[in-house]
């Protein structure tokens, strides 16, 4: 499935996106960030991944944040939703 990770409240931002460069290295097996978009100022941003769950990503990015940022992850209505990325799930979800 698809999942929204929404970052607000970044109380540092330089620390929060330097630290995400690692976290989306690391990011729990069978995950995988399809792409990230930070606001211009750093405070606020999405990420699009592909996970097994919403929560699986809630907890890892609440983990991975140490208190930086308040994280909201939803699933996305793809049957709704306009403009996904082609994505080859094979690859990420055995």
């Amino acid at each position: 499935m698809l999942v929204i990770a929404h970052h607000t409240n970044i109380t540092d931002p330089e620390t929060f996106w330097g630290k995400a460069q690692t976290v989306v290295g690391a990011s729990p097996a069978g995950t995988k960030v399809h792409a990230v978009y930070p606001s211009q100022d750093g405070t606020t941003g999405t990420c699009l991944w592909e996970a097994g769950s919403a929560d699986e990503i809630q907890k890892f990015l609440d983990e991975a944040a140490e208190g930086l940022a308040t994280n909201f992850c939803y699933e996305v209505n793809e049957a709704a939703a306009i403009g996904l990325p082609e994505i080859k799930r094979e690859a990420v979800l055995n």
